[in-house]
């Protein structure tokens, strides 16, 4: 690999030419947040001298250690993790488009150091890659009355800013920029709709599998601070969190995270199949973020800003697989006092999964709710949205006969020999899937239409990846989930 230089306004930086293209790693768009506060909002970064050091990757945020994730997610120490990646074809004046990419992990893990993140193959049809790092759990959302709130939402439009000030010395165009994210990312893709400070940092808007509204009211995320405080034995403020240390606030966290309802029956079912609201996300603060994503995307404001969003068949379906204790008779009473409905509906529901356990429907209502029914509710009001659903499935593995969450994205970025992939997807999955896929993000990128019709509210067509058995691109849907509509009767989000 061949060692290569590119100007920022802060200072050179030193980038790796590999046959893929230029890499430049861990490349700081602000100041370390201890400089400013941990609780702070992000401050500029001062300017060196000589050439800084951009091939390897920058320091992770603040997160507990998951081991094991479908997605690989390296841990990297440092003192700044207000830090991105630009993988770009070539340097200089080529007006290329830009994909910038915020990664997943419920708000409170995951990092941009992901091998299955590798922009080379975008590189290889004309895109530029950027993928953001940015501050998670408490330090990037907790809300403090004497803190700027939605400090990880500052921390996105930091790096968007970073993005027009300097993306044109790394090829890329800034009047071209797509923001896209998967999960968490998709759910800030969406959010930064309603951030008035990043409304001309963008021109569209990628969400895969994010929801529109997992986050807290600004109510409950006032309760999950103090609770959280008192937790810690201290006060609710912004000296004394700063005085945490950084294993007693993980500590914290987990404890807020991990909150479940105790009991094996009906109404334990009901409440573990209620959409999960995350304690640390993106709040509705007035300031930051002053529209939901909803409100957002119909506003006229951002009525030029095409969507494209989908979702995997089976995102969260695996959470129960192991509820043995989960009855049909159990689940037809948890969905009458969830969407308040009767038996003959929830038997509907059940009659389209016969083949599946009970413990796996309630799986399946999991995924309907948190994803699948909030991404055509975000496409019906968006005056530019194109919808897709992602179902194909590996045939052997932990998730057999599954489209789980996460499984799309080696497909997204065309990245099938990627580590970790094999133990998703098996031994083979198919390339002529991961060729649609990415053409459809990269056409999109490129020129704003993933290359089929939109989604229209009294059609519903959604593109169908992967179903039916096919290893490719298939044919638009109309409403695929009506039923799934009907049922829940607007009863969501809640």
């Amino acid at each position: 690999m061949t060692e290569i230089v590119a100007r920022t306004r802060h200072g050179r930086v030193r980038g790796t030419q590999t046959p893929d293209g230029l890499r430049f790693l861990g490349i700081p768009y602000a100041a370390p947040p201890a400089a400013a506060g941990r609780f702070a909002a992000p401050a500029p970064h001062e300017p060196w001298d000589g050439i800084g050091d951009a091939t390897r990757y920058g320091a992770t945020a603040l997160q507990p250690d998951r081991g094991v994730t479908i997605i690989p997610e390296p841990l990297v120490a440092g003192d700044n993790c207000l830090n991105l990646n630009v993988f770009t074809p070539t340097l200089g004046g080529a007006g290329l488009p830009v994909l910038v990419w915020i990664h997943g992990g419920g708000f409170f893990g995951g990092c941009n150091a992901s091998p299955w993140y590798v922009g080379s193959s975008f590189n290889r049809d004309g895109v530029v890659v950027v993928s953001v790092n940015y501050r998670l759990g408490a330090e990037g959302f907790l809300v403090l009355p004497d803190a700027p709130a939605n400090r990880a939402v500052l921390d996105w439009i930091a790096a968007l800013e970073w993005v027009q000030e300097n993306i044109a010395a790394f090829g890329g165009d800034p009047s071209r920029v797509t923001i896209a994210g998967q999960s968490a990312g998709g759910m800030a893709s969406a959010t930064l709709l309603g951030t008035p400070a990043a409304r001309d940092l963008f021109r569209a808007v990628a969400c895969l599998s994010g929801s529109v509204s997992l986050g807290p009211s600004l109510e409950r995320a006032g309760q999950v601070a103090r609770s959280l405080a008192d937790h810690l034995g201290i006060t609710v403020s912004r000296e004394a969190f700063e005085q945490v240390g950084d294993a007693a606030l993980l500590a914290g966290q987990q404890a807020m995270m991990n909150q479940r309802p105790p009991g094996q029956d009906a109404a334990a079912l009901a409440a573990a199949m209620a959409r999960p609201g995350l304690p640390f996300a993106p709040v509705l603060d007035g300031e930051v973020v002053t529209q939901s994503v909803l409100d957002a995307v119909a506003t006229p404001a951002n009525k030029h800003i095409p969507v494209l969003a989908g979702v995997t068949a089976n995102e969260f379906d695996m959470v129960l697989r192991d509820a043995w204790w989960v009855t049909r008779d159990m689940l037809v009473s948890a969905l009458g006092t969830l969407t308040g409905q009767g038996a003959a509906q929830a038997e509907r529901y059940l009659d389209r999964h016969r083949d599946r356990t009970p413990a796996e429907v309630a799986g399946q209502v999991i995924t309907d709710r948190t994803f699948r029914l909030p991404m055509h509710a975000l496409l019906a009001v968006a005056p530019a949205g194109y919808g897709y659903e992602f179902r194909w499935a590996p045939d052997s593995g932990p998730f057999a006969g599954l489209s789980v969450h996460c499984l799309d994205l080696p497909f997204v970025f065309d990245l099938l020999s990627a580590d970790g992939v094999a133990e998703v997807a098996g031994s083979a999955p198919p390339q002529p899937l991961a060729d649609a896929m990415h053409r459809a993000v990269t056409s999109f990128v490129k020129d704003l239409t993933p290359g089929w019709a939109r989604y229209e509210p009294d059609t519903r067509l959604t593109m169908i990846f992967g179903g039916h058995g096919g290893t490719g691109q298939g044919d638009l849907e109309p409403d695929p989930l009506a039923l799934e509509r009907s049922m829940w009767d607007g009863r969501w989000p809640s």
